[in-house]
């Protein structure tokens, strides 16, 4: 975790729903940087473990965000973020006007842009700005945001943001930062696949996968995938419903749904998320791969 900063949040409200693999280690470098944070989980146990990190556990969404200055909402899916920040009881509804509403998941364009008009209408700044990185840089406080929002937004927010991240990415409007993020996780789900290709081949002339990595890093065909290979392959041979490889499924799905609504002809990326999307269904009926060389 990020040490603390001083003085620098002192006195400043910041709500976080959303308190999972992300959202708890997010609100303890808020914390640690002196902003006074409550928090807001349907799981118990996510609670408490916020409340043992120095934070303030509510009972709902819209009782954490009463008061708070910013909203941090990172939840995993669309729907869940539209029923927290739009239901009748969620985020707007309770949230003071001139709050600053920080949806950092990843939930598609078209999602994003209802709640940045919703937020709008509510006298409410709002910020496009999902995360990439994973958890051990969001314990790190280290993680990249990639943010679309007004400047005079993202300049509200900042305190905030550098609370939680090293590298805020501005790169337009709201729906701009999820566009970039979606480019994101479609080049990591190809260069997945083709890493678990490319190791059979090797393999298949007797080269070790520790001697093929080793070599490729050095290599210009080198990715995320190949430097970081024992991280990407557990996400593959330690499969668990709900953990990256179904959010990789889920974000290529929604880079789809983008590219049908802005007619950007594809053709790597309906392969890429059927290819996700089976390999998912295989590894949740039979613990792992029927077929294809083994994660590593």
């Amino acid at each position: 975790m990020r040490k603390a900063g001083g003085e620098r949040g002192k006195g400043r409200q910041v709500a976080v729903i959303g308190l999972g693999e992300m959202g708890l280690p997010m609100a303890r470098n808020l914390i640690g940087r002196g902003f006074t944070v409550a928090g807001y989980d349907v799981r118990e146990e996510a609670c408490r473990a916020f409340s043992r990190a120095g934070g303030r556990a509510a009972a709902a969404a819209g009782e954490a965000v009463r008061g708070a200055d910013a909203i941090v909402v990172m939840v995993r899916t669309p729907a869940q973020a539209e029923q927290v920040v739009l239901g009748g009881a969620g985020v707007l509804g309770q949230a003071r006007s001139g709050a600053i509403l920080i949806v950092m998941s990843t939930i598609g364009v078209a999602a994003m842009r209802r709640l940045g008009a919703a937020a709008r209408e509510r006298g409410c700044a709002f910020l496009d700005a999902p995360v990439s990185g994973g958890r051990e840089r969001a314990e790190n406080g280290t993680l990249t945001i990639i943010v679309g929002a007004a400047a005079a937004d993202l300049a509200a927010a900042r305190p905030v943001l550098e609370a939680v991240g090293s590298q805020i990415e501005h790169v337009g409007d709201v729906g701009a930062g999820t566009a970039v993020k979606m480019a994101n996780q479609v080049l990591l789900s190809v260069s997945l696949l083709a890493a678990r290709e490319v190791a059979g081949l090797a393999r298949a002339e007797g080269v070790s996968i520790e001697r093929l990595w080793e070599v490729l890093r050095t290599c210009t065909g080198t990715t995320w995938v190949v430097e970081h290979w024992p991280t990407a392959a557990a996400w593959i041979d330690g499969y668990r419903p709900g953990t990256s490889l179904d959010i990789l499924v889920k974000d290529t799905g929604l880079a789809l749904d983008l590219a049908a609504e802005r007619n950007v002809p594809v053709r790597l990326l309906p392969l890429t998320a059927e290819i996700m999307a089976a390999l998912t269904r295989e590894l949740g009926a039979a613990g792992r791969p029927r077929s294809g060389p083994p994660g590593g």
